[in-house]
């Protein structure tokens, strides 16, 4: 199991299994937000299994499903919320980490500057450089309203 802290309270992490699920809890996790649409590929966990072990753990779960690259201002505003209401440590997941992590980004672009959202980003080995731009965009368009 590979978590990447990314500050206090948010993490990330590849697709976890359901013998991690327990293993999250005893490491202090009390959210998971899920990006990861359920049925993907044959190999994926069952989403309500994990779900419902997560749970049964007093872990609170929220699913924020999204294809590669396809953040829709939807889903971008559901997993802010989530942050926002969750109990920290939050952990979020998707096939590899790198749809929760630009979820995070976008979700924070609004109250953070992008320089620092992409440095915490590289520090733990996601390059969101490719994102700048966009966003910076959707920093400048949260700001406006």
């Amino acid at each position: 199991m590979d978590i990447k802290k990314i500050d206090d309270q948010y993490s990330v992490m590849a697709q976890p299994g359901i013998d991690d699920i327990e293993q999250l809890a005893n490491a202090g996790f009390r959210t998971i937000i899920a990006s990861r649409p359920r049925n993907e590929t044959d190999d994926q966990p069952d989403t309500e299994t994990l779900k419902t072990k997560a749970e049964s753990l007093g872990i609170t779960w929220h699913e924020i499903p999204v294809e590669p690259g396809k953040y829709a201002p939807e889903d971008i505003e559901a997993f802010a919320r989530a942050l926002q209401s969750s109990t920290d440590p939050v952990l979020g997941y998707c096939r590899t980490g790198k749809r929760a992590i630009h979820l995070w980004a976008y979700a924070n672009a609004a109250h953070h500057p992008v320089t620092d959202l992409l440095s915490k980003a590289s520090a733990v080995g996601y390059d969101l450089e490719p994102l700048r731009g966009d966003l910076e965009a959707y920093r400048n368009q949260r700001v406006e309203n």
